[in-house]
């Protein structure tokens, strides 16, 4: 179990979280919903290690590997989708299921392509490929699915908890109907919060 309790997180004057506390049980889906500016970012960015709580304490993630897709797709613009993909490919067994990964997100024959020249949907799915080819426990996805069109959102979201199964994943939306389909527990920050 991933744990934050009694978290405090300020940028200056402005109070981000005020002494909150959740939980995140192995295995689960947990949807993180909630309007711009109520901290979804910030609170997955301390579940990263990337900021720290200014009061609190974040148990449970001590060795676990962490894979995630951020709200920027963060790829390697000089590159290719493969090359891409390969920074985080470990050996033959994955560099085959990259290939099934690509097949089914609809990427396979932009492969050799620099994803430069890739739309911004296809640079999200290959951001997508990216973070599930990386060994992890834990699958923080911010705003994953922003850009993708109904039929592709569907065959990302049914691919991720294919490939995700078992494990633990943080989703972060705006999106109610994304939430539904990725079958997972709903925590409004809007109302959690107030």
């Amino acid at each position: 179990m991933i744990e934050m309790k009694h978290i405090t997180k300020k940028y200056g004057d402005f109070t981000v979280f005020s002494d909150f506390s959740m939980e995140i049980l192995e295995g689960e889906v947990l949807c993180l919903m909630g309007k711009s500016g109520r901290g979804k970012t910030t609170l997955l960015r301390m579940l990263m290690g990337l900021e720290q709580p200014d009061a609190g304490s974040i148990n449970g993630l001590e060795g676990k590997k962490i894979s995630v897709v951020f709200q920027e797709d963060r790829l390697l613009p000089g590159f290719t989708v493969r090359q891409n993909l390969y920074s985080v490919c470990d050996g033959a067994l994955q560099q085959e299921r990259m290939m099934q990964i690509l097949s089914v997100l609809g990427l396979a024959e932009w492969i050799d392509r620099e994803v430069a020249v890739l739309s911004g949907g296809m640079q999200r799915r290959v951001a997508i490929c990216r973070a599930l080819l990386v060994p992890y426990d834990f699958l923080i996805l911010d705003e994953p699915f922003r850009g993708l069109d109904d039929k592709t959102k569907e065959i990302a979201i049914k691919l991720v908890l294919e490939e995700a199964k078992g494990r633990t994943i943080l989703l972060s939306t705006h999106d109610a109907e994304e939430a539904k389909m990725m079958k997972g527990k709903i925590l409004n920050l809007d109302a959690f919060l107030g």
